[in-house]
């Protein structure tokens, strides 16, 4: 399995070769200086702050990278030793054009550097016009996540998902399904959404349908704006 990882991570750094190379022909030279940097500060509760801070590159790809730093302090003040964050993350994702038939393609890394886990993401998103009526979404995904310090095992996660959209009254049933490496555990969920009003939204979704006992919840969510 590490052997697996180190392949996966290799495969990552050539990626971003490659894509600095690309760089020259088709980067995207709108972004001005400021839309370079991020710093988003957020106060996460009255005594708990998170920041995130990076950057992005005027590459073929929208690139990005940078950290999240996080701190909570007690009352009597405190910091909370399980309470701080320091996570690094990494993001690429190749955008279609408007009328493109092309997919969506996308790579995340994560790693907290405070116990040593991290996960590896790699994404694939299709979108196209079936009929006047339909509209269809697919999406695969291939995730590994390494629990570093922690007792567990690498998790590998294999996803796909299959949404269908009528535009004209915004009705949308997705079915998706996950399937883990650690004990081949499948796992699958099919749920529909129907708006009602502009402020008033019906939901409804099933877990694991296949099963002799599945679960699932009936959702209405009545939204106001002031």
């Amino acid at each position: 399995m590490a052997s697996a990882a180190k392949h996966a991570l290799l495969g990552v750094l050539a990626t971003v070769l490659s894509l600095s190379q690309a760089a020259s022909a088709g980067a995207n030279t709108s972004l001005s200086p400021g839309d370079l940097m991020i710093w988003s500060p957020v106060k996460v509760a009255p005594r708990t702050y998170k920041t995130t801070v990076g950057f992005r590159l005027p590459m073929a790809w929208d690139v990005s990278a940078g950290v999240d730093l996080g701190l909570a302090g007690a009352i009597n003040g405190t910091i909370p030793r399980d309470s701080r964050l320091a996570t690094f993350w990494w993001m690429a994702v190749d955008h279609p054009g408007r009328f493109s038939n092309s997919p969506m393609r996308e790579m995340a890394l994560r790693v907290d550097t405070l116990n040593g886990a991290g996960s590896l993401c790699f994404g694939r998103t299709h979108s196209w016009i079936a009929s006047e009526d339909l509209d269809m979404r697919s999406s695969r995904s291939l995730s590994l996540n390494y629990a570093g310090g922690q007792n567990e095992p690498t998790l590998i996660t294999a996803s796909q998902a299959v949404t269908v959209a009528v535009p004209w009254t915004g009705t949308s049933i997705s079915a998706s399904g996950n399937l883990k490496q650690v004990g081949n555990i499948f796992s699958s969920a099919v749920s529909f959404h129907q708006p009602i009003t502009p402020h008033l939204n019906f939901s409804a979704s099933f877990a694991d349908p296949q099963k002799l006992t599945p679960s699932g919840n009936l959702r209405l969510d009545y939204r106001v704006r002031w």
